[in-house]
């Protein structure tokens, strides 16, 4: 990924609320460790201080320009997003309502596959009992499948 698909990975993933202010200050940190470090890790290291509001401001500027997002379904960004929401609902830090919620968020940040906007009605069916478990787990493994690794 490039700096600025990673620094829209973090403004998506915020606004969001699937990432934290600190996992972007981790994320920073250790980027700024390294030699050649782009601008607009700098300038939004900086902000992080100031809040939420301010850091997604920031991105949002430092991105325009140099950057044009890729709204389209299956765009790297939006796949490294899957993974994160992947990531935390196989390790328990959400659970299927959470992880369904997420992946129906991103479909307000991307256009996305049929499969990705129905997992919420999949969901709805399967808690009414008009699905079973069976079938809405492999509906969910099949888009969480699509994720990838996001990587520094």
């Amino acid at each position: 990924m490039t700096p600025y698909e990673q620094m829209d990975l973090f403004e998506v993933g915020l606004e969001m609320g699937l990432l934290t202010l600190d996992d972007l200050r981790a994320f920073l940190t250790r980027a700024l460790r390294k030699s050649d470090v782009p601008y607009i890790f700098t300038d939004v290291f900086l902000s992080l201080d100031k809040g939420q509001e301010a850091v997604t401001d920031v991105i949002f500027y430092n991105l325009q320009g140099h950057y044009k997002a890729d709204r389209s379904a299956g765009n790297t960004v939006q796949r490294a997003l899957i993974g994160i929401i992947r990531d935390k609902y196989r390790s328990g830090q959400i659970d299927k309502g959470g992880c369904v919620q997420f992946l129906h968020n991103l479909t307000n940040y991307s256009d996305c596959e049929w499969n990705l906007l129905a997992i919420d009605e999949y969901y709805k069916l399967n808690k009414s009992g008009y699905s079973s478990d069976e079938d809405f787990a492999s509906r969910l493994d099949g888009i969480l499948a699509g994720g990838i690794a996001f990587r520094e």
